[in-house]
């Protein structure tokens, strides 16, 4: 009967719906597997198979052999990320006993109404989880707060349109689209904006209002995004830019 090795992080938080966050050392990361990217801040691990999360102790318990390094960072946070659904959440002992409880004082047509709403909130979470891919969760991770709306519009306004995958270059420290690389974005922390590039000259787009298209390099044009309001006209370029790479 062979033995089955689990590893267990304490203090894990849950970010959103398939990303977790928690503390381990940039050594003891290195110990789940080999991997060549060593840049930024944060370890990203991702995990290919079910695991448990304990609501009491926080800890968070999977299979190593299940999982992936994709990165190990310069400092002891670590960013853990699931294709899995909510159900491989684990609950704590215990937890379910006050509702019983409550039940059993009132009147058996009243527990009916609020015992539906916590059926229902994992279904979203389960359809979202499976919708983004892993680049894409890794580039929401990283939006500092500053960004986060403004990101995330952004990228929802790309899915709608281009089922791809964002990916993540160490070298640039910035994430490419793929299969085809048509756009890429830098998050910049420091300026607070983000440094998008598309494929094609400033002359071959038609221009918008707010944004100013300038040359970069090897055939792309690059814009910052730092206004919110700037992205429908972000998603513009980004569209035309699809375009350029037929």
């Amino acid at each position: 009967m062979g033995l089955k090795v689990t590893i267990t992080i304490d203090g894990a938080k849950r970010i959103e719906q398939g990303v977790w966050k928690a503390k381990l050392k940039p050594a003891e990361a290195a110990t789940l597997g080999e991997c060549d990217s060593k840049s930024g801040p944060f370890s990203v691990l991702l995990l290919e198979s079910s695991f448990e999360y304990n609501l009491q102790t926080k800890s968070l318990t999977f299979d190593p052999n299940a999982s992936r390094l994709l990165n190990i960072g310069s400092t002891d946070q670590v960013i853990l990320l699931s294709g899995e659904a909510v159900r491989a959440v684990k609950t704590a002992p215990g937890a379910a006993a006050p509702a019983r409880a409550e039940k059993s004082k009132k009147p058996r047509s009243k527990p009916a109404p609020s015992a539906k709403p916590p059926r229902k909130q994992p279904a979203p979470e389960i359809e979202l989880s499976q919708t983004l891919s892993t680049g894409d969760k890794l580039f929401l991770t990283e939006l500092p707060d500053e960004l986060r709306s403004m990101g995330e519009m952004l990228l929802a306004g790309v899915r709608k349109e281009f089922p791809g995958e964002l990916s993540y270059e160490p070298r640039s420290a910035k994430f490419d689209e793929t299969p085809e690389i048509f756009w890429t974005v830098k998050i910049n922390p420091q300026e607070k904006n983000l440094r998008v590039t598309v494929r094609g000259t400033p002359d071959s787009f038609k221009s918008v209002e707010e944004i100013d298209l300038k040359l970069d390099k090897f055939g792309y044009s690059f814009f910052i995004l730092g206004d919110i309001e700037q992205v429908e006209d972000a998603l513009s370029l980004i569209r035309q830019a699809r375009i350029n790479m037929m």
